[in-house]
């Protein structure tokens, strides 16, 4: 068949480039190999043309899929689920790395960078290196090969067609070749998460993930050397690599932390969220592996350390990959991937690289032991390996705790293999639970950067070193307990360390590149690194320990809304904010955002506010209302506050109707509601029968027409998808028409007849008028006009196997002056669709829908609403907080990351 307005170039362009670049990195494997045992040098001129090629592949696929996206080919599966035409296209590179695939090619797209500077600068690393490189290239790109060899799925392709994939193959829609005509479903995309519609989005992805793939250098040339055996000549040119990797995966990190700080409504810059640890490890592992490498090359020492850490910094990079895309984090993490069928190729990916690097570590280790005088506990080599040690406790502890669902799923007793009695159950407050861990070590890692500069390498006489420390220490008890008097730190002797220790290394680090690097740039490297992570530590500390919430309400505002956490605003009423009077000024709607604007006044009589702020609620139909912060941002302090509830976030119906609540109750049950009295008399299960047909109409949408003496009109059409909870393929469609029907004494009923494709069959969802002897059946949309082909019938004979069933509950309500009224809201089933016929009694502002029946306790739910108040004010549940000293944080973030940049050019220019 045929296929109309599918665009087919394009995604074959993407599959022939991810196959070229899979390929050309195997030849490339290959072509290294030949060169290391033969030295012919037309084998590496091979391999070097292979990688050139394999890289050529993976800019073919990064183009071939922005050029899918930027052209809304939603015929395209990836495209259909992460992108929709009211996209902006600012935000097609979110769309790009949202899903799996993206983020696997975006890897693909920076290895291959760093692969082709590697290529030429390795000198006599390069054939080990690249042939490490390549083959990390080759796992990589076989995740987006989406092929079946022997009936076994290797990868998941971006350049997929929706009626390709699995779960909607042999659907009936896929039988005609109009589809993406036909069905209205496949003219838009499902569109990006309001989350991800942020310029962070286009900016932190891509900076993490270089982060990542930075990794790979260190990891290829320490592998390099164990197999060619020269364990030494690597560290050199080593070490600017793994300082760069320290300062682009810390700036991806803390762009993250600045994105959730700015764009996410959970109060903070960290969460310890699993994704987050994830990424967090990595760098600890790091940063350790390049300080060892330093005091190799400056001492000859520590060379196992050093490999040992390199090469567990990239397998991490791989064990967080397999967490997060396995779907063993499904549960408890909101960042983590869906598993897409790719678990075990992950797990294989994972063990081939770590099976081969530690077992030729293991091979090599004996080889590895340096001359053993002893390092003296003067020594700067001496503490800066103590300092590695807790970096690695401190990696290990998180990504133990991290890993708990991994390990319930390998020793827990419906594990693997059931060693354990009871599962391990993560931390209910996962912050409080990693604080009290990380906490001690962060002492300790800020005491030994305070000191470490001081210290010099071999032995270092107790004389010069207290000579070196003195002005730090004294000024930095001075500074500690200014800070613990303004912050009331001295009740608490953990936090009041810390705070001494983050003072401490910002300050001695400050003096030792003043005194002794004279202020200068070249000398700045590891100075202002370590200042910066010093005051990132300061920042954190005073801004989260003595966070105040200033939003406070007196009234309850019900289990979802603590009172001493989130303060209650009418419109135009003024409400105390801590040392301010704030006043909710009205909401502005921008696009598919809700803005509130609160004015902060010092004083409520003032004619002028201090400032204004104007949190937003992102609407999505797809996960609801979004809360995106506003932060007035003060030298000193940060007042951040978002929206946690809103009167406007439930528009009324066109009836009028608003403020959903529900009920829950079983038959002769009473329940309170709105001063009315709800009473469940009976459930009544009917299935009408079928009439026949004697009349076929065709419509378009605004056209009426006759039969006999009822006028139909159609106001609509519309179609409602089952889609798979896990892929989101569509599974079945359901047409419905949207009819008004005339009767003779100028009623009006609206009716709603439906047919379903599923599962190659077409089933027809008939309405029936009991009152009228009238039944409705939406047969078709004629394909040239796009009428609908409407049969209407009025005797009982043809549709005797409508499959519609109808439950109805018999309810009366009761007002406070004992009037009572009768209703009987229903559901009308029709195989996995549901649809709802609501009773409204208009006297008394009330509407009810029966939604659905408890399978547990038999237990009826009904929704109720009221009508809207036309005198009722508008009003927001407004969260402020107040973080004091944050600005400490991001300005170490700034200096660590620039003084992990000098330090790189420091050990370029040595």
């Amino acid at each position: 068949m045929e296929y109309v307005g599918e665009h087919i170039l394009p995604g074959e362009i993407g599959r022939l480039s991810v196959s070229l670049a899979f390929a050309a990195a195997l030849v490339a494997i290959i072509g290294y190999y030949l060169f290391e045992k033969t030295q012919n040098s037309n084998y590496r001129k091979l391999a070097r043309s292979a990688f050139a090629a394999h890289s050529v592949g993976v800019f073919g696929i990064v183009l071939s899929l922005f050029y899918l996206l930027l052209n809304h080919y939603f015929e395209y599966d990836y495209v259909f689920k992460h992108s929709s035409l009211d996209l902006e296209t600012r935000f097609v590179f979110s769309a790009f790395w949202e899903g799996q695939e993206g983020s696997f090619i975006l890897w693909l797209f920076w290895h291959a960078v760093l692969g082709l500077i590697l290529m030429f600068t390795a000198k006599k690393w390069e054939s080990y290196a690249m042939m490490v490189f390549s083959a990390v290239q080759a796992f990589l790109a076989s995740m987006v090969l989406g092929i079946y060899p022997l009936g076994l799925k290797i990868g998941s392709s971006p350049f997929i067609l929706m009626r390709e994939t699995e779960d909607n193959l042999g659907l009936p829609w896929t039988q005609f070749a109009d589809y993406l005509d036909r069905f209205p479903y496949f003219m838009d995309g499902s569109g990006l998460n309001p989350l991800l519609q942020n310029y962070w989005m286009t900016i932190h992805p891509p900076t993490l993930f270089l982060g990542f793939a930075s990794t790979l250098v260190p990891f290829a040339l320490a592998m390099a050397a164990l197999f060619k055996g020269d364990l030494k000549s690597w560290v050199k040119p080593t070490i600017p690599w793994a300082f760069f990797s320290v300062g682009i995966l810390g700036l991806g990190i803390l762009m993250g932390g600045a994105w959730a700080y700015e764009a996410l409504s959970f109060g903070g810059f960290w969460a310890w969220d699993p994704v987050e640890n994830s990424s967090l490890v990595p760098w600890i592992t790091m940063a350790g592996a390049a300080h060892l490498l330093i005091v190799f090359r400056n001492k000859r020492t520590g060379l196992a350390a050093a490999f040992f850490m390199s090469i567990l910094t990239f397998i991490l990079i791989l064990y967080s990959t397999f967490l997060t895309r396995s779907g063993v984090l499904g549960d408890s993490s909101v960042h983590a991937f869906v598993d897409l069928g790719l678990s075990g190729q992950l797990l294989i990916y994972l063990l081939f690289f770590t099976l081969i690097s530690l077992g030729l570590f293991l091979y090599r280790y004996k080889q590895m032991k340096t001359p053993d005088d002893g390092d003296d506990l003067s020594s700067r080599e001496f503490w800066m390996f103590i300092a590695s040690l807790v970096l690695l406790i401190s990696a290990f502890q998180i990504i133990f705790s991290t890993s708990i669902p991994v390990i319930n799923k390998l020793i827990g007793p419906e594990g693997l293999i059931p060693i354990l009695e009871d599962a391990m159950a993560p931390p209910l407050d996962a912050i409080k639970h990693y604080n009290s861990w990380q906490l001690p070590f962060a002492i300790i890692i800020a005491l030994l950067m305070a000191i470490g500069q001081f210290l010099k390498y071999g032995k270092t006489s107790l004389k010069f070193f207290w000579r070196g420390i003195a002005v730090g220490f004294a000024s930095s008890l001075v500074v500690t307990a200014l800070f613990a008097q303004l912050y009331d730190f001295w009740r608490d002797p953990l936090y009041l360390s810390l705070l001494f220790a983050a003072v401490f290394a910002s300050v001695s680090n400050l003096w030792f590149w003043l005194k002794k690097g004279k202020g200068k740039l070249s000398f700045a490297g590891s100075s202002v690194a370590h200042m910066g992570f010093a005051l990132i530590l300061l920042g954190a500390l005073i801004s989260n320990a003595r966070k105040d919430i200033i939003s406070q309400s007196q009234v309850s505002l019900g289990e979802d809304f603590p009172s001493n956490e989130n303060a209650l605003m009418e419109l135009g009423d003024t409400v105390p904010m801590g040392q301010y009077q704030a006043v909710f000024e009205g909401m502005e709607v921008e696009k598919d955002k809700q803005f509130y604007q609160v004015s902060y006044f010092k004083d409520q009589n003032d004619d002028s506010p201090e400032f204004t702020l104007r949190p937003f609620l992102q609407m999505s139909e797809q996960m609801g209302p979004n809360p995106n912060p506003d932060t007035k941002h003060f030298w000193d302090r940060d007042i951040y506050t978002h929206i946690t509830y809103s009167s406007d976030l439930e528009a009324p119906s066109p009836e009028g109707y608003k403020n959903e609540a529900e009920i829950k109750f079983n038959t002769g049950d009473t329940a309170l509601y709105r001063n009315h009295f709800v009473i469940l008399d009976s459930l009544e299960y009917r299935s009408p029968g079928g009439l026949t047909e004697t009349a076929q109409l065709m419509l378009n949408r605004g056209e009426s027409a006759s039969y006999k003496d009822y006028q139909i009109s159609l106001d609509s059409v519309s179609v409602n998808a089952r889609m798979d909870e896990e892929t989101k393929a569509l599974r079945a469609a359901k047409i419905t028409a949207n009819l008004q029907v005339l009767a003779p004494n100028g009623k009006v009923q609206i009716v709603r007849p439906a047919f379903i494709i599923d599962d190659q069959t077409k089933e027809y969802r008939d309405t029936l008028l009991e009152e009228y002897n009238l039944a409705l059946r939406f047969e078709d949309v004629e394909t040239s006009s796009k009428k609908i082909i409407l049969k209407v019938s009025t005797q009982l004979e043809e549709f005797k196997n409508s499959q519609q069933t109808v439950l109805a509950a018999n309810i009366r309500v009761v007002n406070v002056m004992g009037n009572e009224f009768s209703i009987q809201p229903a559901i009308i089933n029709e195989e996995d669709f549901t649809e709802y016929r609501d009773t409204s009694l208009e006297a008394a502002g009330l509407k009810f829908r029966f939604e659905d029946v408890d399978a547990e306790t038999g237990d009826i739910v009904l929704k109720a609403w009221t009508k809207k108040d036309e005198d009722e004010k508008p009003f927001i549940v407004q969260k402020a907080i107040i973080f004091p000293m944050i600005n400490i944080l991001w300005i170490g973030s700034i200096l660590m990351v620039i003084g992990s940049f000098i330090a790189v050019w420091q050990r370029l220019k040595a």
